[in-house]
């Protein structure tokens, strides 16, 4: 699963943090069912001590400091209730900030000025928040869509007038009225978007409903909603809650699949054309300690293993990004073991 849209507010508020007094950043994955003093305090010991060992002698008094505060809370206070948990601390900022990760984060601890954020914000572009418009010639339903389920909804309708059966200058009249009622329903479907992007904030766009309606919205798009328009799908505007949010989510996966494939693809064949592209663990990772890469690419039948941690790490730390492939991008990738990068430089 994604942030809760109470953690996504939260980091938020990290991410506007400026720079200042150092903050330890740490990343707990979570073993379900493993005792806490089996596997996971002795892991949080871990990243803490090689963060300390390797960090600046002025830096290490700070990193002592807020490590005790984090292994206290772990041993003495939290329970899991996730598969992954972030910590933020810095005493001097008076920062303590705490959430509870259900998608696989790898353990690491980080010590900066500003709250080390990527693995967070990794967590948000992999478990996108779908906004989907069901919406016909009048009546509009909105939906908040994450995982297949639906966390929000609320609709709308306008009046227009009915389709008139008789011909003539008055039915023509008439007909130019309804048309302009139904230009302004139009607007009103995109401007009540617009606010729901504000209060739940979305990477991809789903519309559905009859063809020459989802034409008619996305024509009226502003560019800040057409770049997450994931396609549309028919629907009637009495589909289940159900109906909805399953096709939509489909719309939204074939999307996602298909650019992950393009992705995978133009490593592939960068990589071969001898241009800005790294294929394979041993080149991959070069270029990732060399700080030259701008995307990384993982098969997911990788993910999460050692090797993918490390090289997810490094990813982070330069400011790269990650994208996990699936289904065909994978099959791209596995004669190459199942990494790549596009390469900045």
């Amino acid at each position: 699963m994604r942030l809760s849209l109470d953690d996504e507010r939260r980091l938020t508020r990290l991410k506007g943090l400026p720079d200042g007094q150092g903050v330890l950043s740490v990343y707990l994955h979570i073993e379900p069912g493993l005792a806490l003093h089996h596997g996971h305090v002795p892991q949080l010991m871990d990243v803490l001590r090689d963060l300390r060992e390797s960090a600046p002698e002025g830096d290490r008094p700070r990193i002592e400091e807020e490590s005790e505060r984090v292994l206290r809370f772990v041993r003495e206070e939290y329970r899991p209730s996730g598969i992954g948990l972030a910590v933020f601390a810095s005493r001097p900022r008076r920062l303590w900030e705490t959430l509870n990760l259900q998608a696989r984060i790898p353990s690491v601890a980080r010590f900066r000025p500003r709250p080390y954020l990527a693995p967070l914000t990794a967590v948000e572009d992999d478990y996108p928040r779908i906004a989907v418009v069901l919406s016909n010639s009048e009546k509009a339903r909105f939906f908040s869509v994450v995982m297949n389920s639906i966390e929000a909804e609320h609709k709308l309708a306008d009046p227009v007038p009915r389709k008139q059966r008789q011909g003539g200058w008055s039915a023509f009249k008439y007909q130019h009225d309804r048309e302009m009622h139904i230009q302004a329903h139009l607007v009103h479907v995109v401007e009540s978007l617009k606010e729901q992007a504000r209060q739940y904030p979305f990477q991809r766009l789903v519309l559905g409903g009859p063809d020459d309606t989802t034409a008619a919205l996305v024509r009226l798009l502003p560019k800040s909603l057409q770049g997450r328009l994931a396609g549309t799908f028919r629907a009637e505007m009495f589909a289940t809650d159900d109906e909805v949010a399953s096709a939509a989510s489909a719309v939204a996966a074939e999307a996602e699949r298909a650019e992950e494939e393009r992705l995978a693809r133009q490593v592939v064949d960068t990589a071969f054309a001898g241009g800005q592209a790294a294929l394979g663990w041993p080149e991959t990772m070069q270029t990732l300690a060399e700080g030259r890469v701008q995307t990384l690419v993982i098969a997911a039948s990788r993910y999460g293993s050692d090797e993918a941690d490390r090289a997810v790490t490094l990813a982070w730390d330069s400011g790269a990004g990650v994208e996990v492939a699936h289904e065909g991008a994978e099959e791209i990738l596995a004669p190459h073991g199942g990494v790549g990068a596009v390469l900045r430089y």
